[in-house]
């Protein structure tokens, strides 16, 4: 062999007109795991290890040897192999280089474009159901869309949604889409029998449960893994549907892939978790706040542990709620109304675990008026989760007295267990059926409520509550900034385009009248 071919980085073979092998350079001899002279006089297509197809061997064998290129992988080296097939003088050549590092960055890229195409198709799916159950008017419709939407593709093979009885945590079918009906029959089967489905653990969690493996899961009932095994679903995905602490539904995605939800997935699908929660309790507010009569309640909530209950005892004098805003991180901005030792009551709530932030916003001679964030659940959260409106709040002592309007349709008893269940005593002390009178005034503000954003009428709340508007102001732009959690310019921001839709439709009406006249 020429000295070049012998010092050269790739494998080179030289294999004469009737198969043998003539020579053949160290590095040929390091990617087939020999040496050299163990090579040398042997007959090539015995010689040299087996592709799983073979291809180089058949090339080998053949009458006349034909100029080529190929990449297989040799099991017996656990390598791929880039081969150049050459024939020089009738003597075959083979060029030989490692291609294992290229074929495995090959593969990396391919199954990085994959997973980017289905992350890509996952988030526009999400995307159509987010406007479509945004839109919806009733809970049936966004189950059905979140349902139909996901498993209706090619992404998922069947997808169920649950809607949860608040009165006893039960879940009940109300959508399906896929076929794979036994796996239907087994899950309405296990609710029956109040067995540990994925979907009831994310509804006990209020968080997203994931089983990588349906089959090998032992935890998951057999008849389920038995049904999940013959439809050939290998994963699944419950994801709680809800909006701040109450849990209205799950939905339990099933896919045909061992652990077939990525981290951005099931973000997404979060995601679309927590916008169909919202969107059940927006349907609700709008049913009481479209209703002609609704259900006004009194309740009773004994607890000393509330942060507003506990500071009230301490200075032994009654708190009175002027406001609640909830933000979107499950934190409730309450104005207080107090009088008396001001000081000590801001200082006893600063030092309770469950206030965020607490600020003195105008200290009046008769009573002062006070911004507490308050993280985690309290009776407001809960009754709000339920659709209600809390019109009035009061707390003396460890006892709270809270007055709420809910949809005429809504299971008072139930949304009286439900903050029973997670504070000490609930007692309900009043209720009645109340209708409503269509007043030019109350249309002229639902007109207003409608024109207005979710951020935009947040803002202009919190903005209210805190005497933004008062001459001289009780807040800053910024202090309302910080109390929303976010930047002074997007307050302003905000706060001048509510102003600018408050005041249109305002004179829009006046503007009218003038053309009129």
């Amino acid at each position: 062999m020429d000295e070049r071919l012998t010092r050269a980085p790739m494998g080179v073979i030289q294999v004469a007109a009737d198969g043998e092998i003539t020579s053949a350079n160290p590095a040929a001899a390091d990617l087939l795991d020999t040496d050299p002279d163990a090579l040398s006089g042997r007959d090539a297509t015995e010689a040299l290890p087996r592709s799983a197809a073979g291809t180089l061997q058949e090339a080998l064998a053949a009458d006349s040897p034909v100029e080529q290129s190929l990449e297989e992988y040799y099991p017996t080296v656990d390598s791929w192999l880039a081969t150049e097939v050459a024939v020089v003088e009738g003597n075959t050549v083979l060029y030989v280089r490692d291609a294992t590092a290229r074929r495995s960055d090959r593969q990396t890229i391919d199954r990085l474009r994959r997973r980017l195409s289905r992350l890509e198709s996952i988030d526009t799916l999400v995307t159509t159901v987010l406007r479509q159950i945004i839109d919806a008017s009733a809970r049936e419709e966004v189950w059905e869309t979140v349902c139909r939407r996901l498993g209706t593709t090619d992404l998922y093979e069947f997808v169920w949604v649950g809607e949860r009885d608040l009165t006893d945590d039960r879940l009940r079918v109300v959508a399906s889409a896929g076929d794979a009906p036994d796996v239907l029959e087994a899950i309405e089967a296990e609710l029956s029998a109040n067995t540990a489905l994925p979907e009831q653990r994310a509804v006990e969690a209020h968080s997203t449960c994931l089983v990588e493996t349906i089959p090998e899961d032992e935890g998951l009932p057999r008849a389920l893994r038995i049904a999940a095994f013959s439809r050939g679903l290998q994963s699944a995905l419950a994801v709680p549907l809800s909006s701040e602490d109450t849990v209205y539904g799950v939905v339990g995605v099933y896919a045909a892939r061992k652990e077939g939800f990525s981290a951005q997935e099931r973000a997404t699908l979060n995601t679309l978790g927590a916008v169909a929660g919202f969107a059940v309790n927006a349907i609700k507010q709008s049913d009481l706040l479209f209703a002609d009569t609704v259900t006004e309640v009194s309740l009773e909530v004994r607890d000393g542990d509330l942060p507003l209950a506990e500071a009230s005892a301490t200075v032994d004098q009654p708190v009175s709620l002027a406001g609640a805003v909830a933000r979107d991180d499950d934190v409730v901005v309450c104005y207080l109304r107090a009088s008396g030792d001001t000081d000590r009551l801001m200082t006893i709530l600063w030092d309770h675990s469950a206030v965020a932030d607490a600020r003195l916003v105008e200290d009046g001679e008769e009573a002062s008026l006070l911004e507490v964030s308050l993280a985690g659940a309290t009776p407001i959260t809960t009754l709000i989760g339920w659709g209600a409106t809390v019109t009035d709040a009061t707390y003396d002592g460890d006892v709270v007295e809270l007055v709420a309007e809910l949809p005429p349709k809504s299971d008072v008893r139930a949304a009286v267990e439900a903050v029973d269940e997670r504070f000490e005593d609930a007692t309900l002390r009043a209720r009645s059926e109340r209708p409503r009178e269509p007043e030019t005034m109350e249309a002229f503000q639902r007109r207003l409520e409608e024109s207005l954003t979710d951020k935009q009428r947040r803002v202009l709340r919190i903005a209210h509550l805190s005497d933004y508007f008062e001459s001289p102001r009780g807040s800053t732009s910024e202090e309302v900034a910080e109390a929303l959690d976010i930047s002074g310019p997007t307050v302003l921001y905000h706060l001048r385009n509510a102003q600018r839709e408050l005041l249109d439709a305002f004179f829009d009406t006046e503007s009218q009248s003038d053309s009129d006249r």
